[in-house]
C-alpha cells in the first residue's frame, strides 16, 4: 500500500491494445502539424499518411517532395521511430507520358520507386485518376464473393432467400460501395453500369433459383 511504480514504454504499443490508437495518434499529429506549418499538403488516418505536393515542372515537384521526405526522416529519428522505404509508395498523378525530372526520390537513402498505382483507404489510385483498376478490383472481389455464395445454395436447397439477400445487401453491396465519394463518377458511364448491372444479375438468381437463361427483366 502506498507503493508506486514507473515504467518507460521502449518497445512501441501492444498490437490491439486499446490505448495504442490513441497514443500514436497524439505521437503522429505533431509530424501533420510540421509538414503542413511547412507547406506540404499531409493527410493522416492510422498509421497511413500521405504527402501531396503539386507543381508545374517535374525537377521542382521532385525538390518539394524530396524535402518533404527529410522532414519525415527528421522526425522520425527525433520520436525513435523508422520508416520502411519499401512500404513507402511515389505515385505521379498526371496526364503526362513521361514523367522524367519527378525521380529519384530518396528515403533513408534508399531511392524509392514510382508506381503506377496505389492502394489507399481501400481505394485504389491510378496515376490517371480514372479509377478503372479500382473499379476492376472491386468488381471481381463482387463476383468471386457470389460464386461462393452460389456454391452453397441450390434451387430447392441452402441458404434461405433473405439470408442471400442479407448477404448481398449488407456485405456484396457495400464493399463495392466503399470510396463512391470519390469514384461516383465512373457509375454514369455505361459500360460501369453494365458490368454492375452483371452482378445484380447474380443476386437476383441466387435470390429466386432462377435459370441462367431467364431475362434480367423478369428478375426484377
Amino acid at each position: 500500500m502506498g507503493s508506486s511504480l514507473t515504467a518507460k514504454v521502449v518497445g512501441g504499443c501492444p498490437q490491439g491494445g486499446v490505448l495504442s490508437p490513441l497514443l500514436w495518434n497524439l505521437d503522429v499529429d505533431r509530424l501533420l502539424t510540421i509538414t503542413n506549418d511547412l507547406g506540404f499538403s499531409t493527410f493522416g488516418f492510422p498509421d497511413d499518411i500521405v504527402i501531396i505536393v503539386q507543381g508545374k515542372f517535374a525537377h521542382t515537384v521532385r525538390e518539394i517532395m524530396q524535402e518533404a521526405l527529410k522532414v519525415v526522416v527528421k522526425w522520425a529519428v527525433k520520436e525513435g521511430l523508422n520508416i520502411s522505404p519499401h512500404k513507402t509508395a511515389i505515385v505521379p498523378f498526371t496526364n503526362r507520358r513521361k514523367t522524367e525530372g519527378l525521380g529519384p526520390l530518396t528515403l533513408h537513402g534508399m531511392e524509392l520507386k514510382m508506381l503506377d498505382e496505389v492502394k489507399y483507404l481501400g481505394v485504389t489510385l491510378d496515376s490517371k485518376l480514372n479509377w478503372n483498376q479500382h473499379l476492376q478490383k472491386i468488381i471481381r472481389k463482387a463476383q468471386t464473393t457470389f460464386a461462393v455464395v452460389r456454391r452453397i445454395c441450390g434451387k430447392k436447397w441452402g441458404l434461405r432467400p433473405n439470408m442471400v439477400h442479407w448477404l448481398y445487401t449488407r456485405v456484396i453491396r457495400p464493399s463495392i460501395l466503399h470510396g463512391v465519394l470519390v469514384w461516383w463518377s465512373m457509375v454514369m458511364q455505361k459500360n460501369t453500369q453494365i458490368q454492375l448491372g452483371r452482378i445484380q444479375r447474380m443476386a437476383y438468381l441466387a435470390l429466386t433459383g432462377a435459370m441462367k437463361s431467364t431475362a434480367t427483366a423478369a428478375l426484377r
